[in-house]
């Protein structure tokens, strides 16, 4: 009988959303917290990401992936069956990527670092195979739902498919980079008449990290939407949540069409309207397409304030999930933006003369890292876990304010930042602001786990009863 009531709570725990939840957040938390003595971890270090640091920001936000997969499924009630798989897989997924990042730097483990990883992005990208299929299926299993959500629908369908894609791009490159592709022969001759093999990974690469984020960004806006219950509004105030739902969507969807037909295609994306010393300057098209994405959803941002609460500490939060896509679209848009319509003066990470480089190519690389860091990185972690804050709620209102207050000052610290770490090279005010977000992050968890823990203790006393 015991082994019954033992049998019992592990699939229940298993099973349950709130506790595997927890157990991403306290993944993500754990590693946040520990990475200034991961090795080969350097938050500050001009230009992209090291190997290491990509490393390291996939064994975050791989987790994080699949916290928003678990916690859309459950928000949209989606099938049973594909709740149970996406459940049952976050203890497999958590073990293969911390494996994942123990054997990573061992050399006589690189093989065996290299399977376990790719079990685990290929049960990922089934994962999410499963959860579109279940987002196509919900229209036809609940049609009043469907109607009363269909513009976030269409963003979170689209935005899924996309990141999709970005996903399988990133491990096209990692095999590449790895392998090559001559195991491939008819693949290996349509990449060396793409320009070769490095040509083609570095576009594709390029192709990876710009369409991931965008998409995953895009989609936490329709999440939030549907998290707030803006189905309640009515009138006008609801057609500027869909009209900007919409508007994401068409850019979601050409952004992924560029990105693809110039990371699988022979496609070089240009410069809208270029001027200066050859043609250097002007706003790349894709970066147009990923913008409109951003002034989507900053229109259906207009209309869900008008959902804001009169409680003032869930106003607060959701106030802060707004105020986590204003401060990256400030980054992206107001500094990034600026840096294009000058790259005669930033260049392209060498110095130089124009067209070749240009004096200010620090600064580039210092916008590179800066902005990978706050806006590629920390805003949509931000962003999705203020999701879980919203629906959950956890904690003693102290403990909430205090959460929502390191965010509020973290993103204002840490936007700001990123400006002046462009202009002089001094990256100490976002280091102070990513420090705080980190610390909002560990707070969160800290307040659900506390949550969580009375929660798993009902679960035990129920489980016990029945079976006396």
């Amino acid at each position: 009988m015991n082994r019954q009531v033992a049998h019992g709570d592990v699939k229940e725990l298993l099973l349950n959303p709130k506790m595997n939840i927890g157990l991403l957040l306290a993944f993500i938390a754990i590693f946040l917290a520990i990475s200034p003595v991961v090795p080969g971890v350097n938050w500050f270090k001009l230009g992209d990401f090291t190997l290491d640091m990509v490393n390291f920001y996939h064994t975050v936000m791989i987790p994080f992936a699949f916290l928003l997969i678990l916690y859309t499924a459950e928000l949209l009630n989606l099938g049973t069956l594909v709740r149970k798989i996406i459940n049952i897989s976050t203890v497999p997924v958590l073990l293969l990527t911390v494996l994942g990042m123990a054997l990573f730097y061992p050399v006589s483990a690189q093989n065996a670092d290299y399977v376990l990883q790719a079990i685990r992005d290929v049960w990922m990208i089934v994962i999410a195979l499963l959860f579109f299929v279940s987002l196509i299926i919900m229209p036809f299993r609940e049609y009043e739902r469907f109607k009363a959500i269909w513009g976030a629908y269409f963003l979170i369908a689209i935005s899924t498919l996309s990141a999709g894609i970005a996903s399988v791009m990133g491990m096209v490159y990692e095999y590449g980079t790895l392998f090559g592709y001559s195991s491939i022969p008819a693949f290996s001759n349509y990449v060396a008449s793409l320009g070769g093999l490095q040509t083609f990974l570095g576009n594709l690469v390029t192709s990876h990290s710009h369409e991931m984020l965008p998409a995953v960004m895009g989609g936490i806006v329709a999440v939030a939407a549907v998290t707030m219950k803006y189905e309640r509004l009515t009138g006008w105030r609801r057609h500027i949540i869909n009209a900007g739902m919409l508007i994401a969507v068409a850019g979601t969807i050409s952004m992924t069409y560029l990105y693809l037909i110039s990371s699988f295609g022979t496609y070089v994306i240009p410069a809208i309207a270029p001027f200066g010393p050859g043609g250097m300057n002007g706003l790349a098209l894709d970066d147009s397409q990923t913008g409109i994405i951003g002034w989507g959803a900053l229109i259906a941002i207009l209309g869900l304030y008008y959902l804001s609460s009169s409680n003032r500490i869930e106003k607060l939060a959701q106030l802060a999930e707004f105020f986590t896509w204003i401060a990256t679209m400030a980054v992206m848009i107001g500094v990034g933006y600026s840096m294009e319509f000058n790259e005669s003066y930033y260049g392209f990470g060498s110095p130089g003369t124009p067209p070749n480089g240009g004096p200010g190519y620090l600064y580039d690389m210092a916008f590179t890292n800066g902005h990978l860091l706050f806006a590629f990185f920390m805003m949509p972690l931000v962003a999705g876990l203020l999701l879980i804050f919203l629906k959950y709620s956890p904690g003693i209102d102290a403990g909430k304010r205090l959460f929502l207050y390191l965010i509020y000052a973290g993103t204002a610290i840490g936007g700001f930042g990123v400006l002046v770490y462009t202009i002089n090279l001094y990256w100490l005010p976002e280091a102070v602001g990513l420090s705080l977000l980190v610390i909002s992050v560990l707070l969160l968890t800290a307040l659900y786990l506390s949550q969580n823990r009375k929660y798993t203790s009902s679960v035990s006393a129920s489980e016990t009863a029945k079976a006396q």
